[in-house]
């Protein structure tokens, strides 16, 4: 799975919307399995470990994090992926520090806290645990219309974070069933301060523009093949989330 870079414009963006609440836990859920969360979470999550010890006030009376990273939970326990497109290979409850990269890991839930944390004021306990020793903390959640009685549910992780946003990909996934995902949230009681709209498998700018040329290659090919070129070298025009 290809990761996003934490540098990128976008996450950039979505990291100074979130950090603006002055949130320290972050749910990042969907509607349906496979809409990038574990992409949007891993590259928030190190976005945040990026200005961790800067975005927290010193004048706030907080005692200071043990630690500067950011924490990243993997809470779809269905569908577990954070440690895969990070390479890892933890057991259960480990948190692996991947400091490289500024963020600790906490990839493989347990059964133990898997039964716990299905509790809403558990998991809110263990938030406010974790946030004492970790800067911030990104949740990956279970998706939200595909709940597992077995599972930890989309709605509680997102209840319990301090904020939560709504990933969707687009050209996928219906308007009726992102409403119901915003009505599932609202009635969980989560603090949902946007959507975030994955355009993973629509055609990029690029793309687009490259198919034009085409349209006028019969009669100006070697313009067209120049400029195809020019596009291709152009790094504003390549760039995707």
């Amino acid at each position: 799975m290809i990761q996003i870079s934490p540098y990128h414009p976008e996450i950039d963006a979505i990291w100074h919307a979130v950090s603006s609440t002055g949130a320290r836990s972050i749910a990042v859920v969907s509607a349906e399995p496979g809409e990038g969360t574990t992409m949007i979470a891993a590259a928030l999550a190190r976005r945040a470990g990026l200005s961790a010890t800067s975005d927290i006030p010193t004048h706030s009376g907080r005692r200071p994090p043990a630690n500067s990273t950011a924490l990243l939970v993997d809470l779809d326990i269905g569908r577990p992926s954070v440690a895969r497109i990070l390479g890892l290979r933890p057991r259960a409850d480990e948190i692996v520090r991947l400091d490289a990269m500024g963020i600790a890991v906490l990839g493989d839930v347990g059964p133990d806290a898997m039964e716990c944390w299905r509790e809403r004021g558990q998991l809110a306990d263990q938030l406010k645990d974790w946030r004492s020793d970790w800067s911030v903390v990104v949740l990956n959640g279970a998706p939200l219309l595909t709940e597992d009685a077995d599972e930890i549910p989309g709605t509680t992780a997102a209840a319990a974070a301090d904020v939560c946003v709504l990933v969707t990909l687009a050209g996928r996934t219906p308007g009726n069933r992102v409403r119901e995902a915003r009505d599932k949230l609202s009635a969980a009681g989560a603090n949902l301060i946007g959507s975030i709209l994955n355009d993973r498998d629509n055609p990029s700018l690029l793309a687009e523009l490259d198919r034009e040329t085409y349209r006028f290659a019969k009669g100006f090919p070697r313009s067209m093949a120049a400029l195809r070129a020019r596009m291709h070298r152009s790094p504003i025009l390549s760039a995707r989330v």
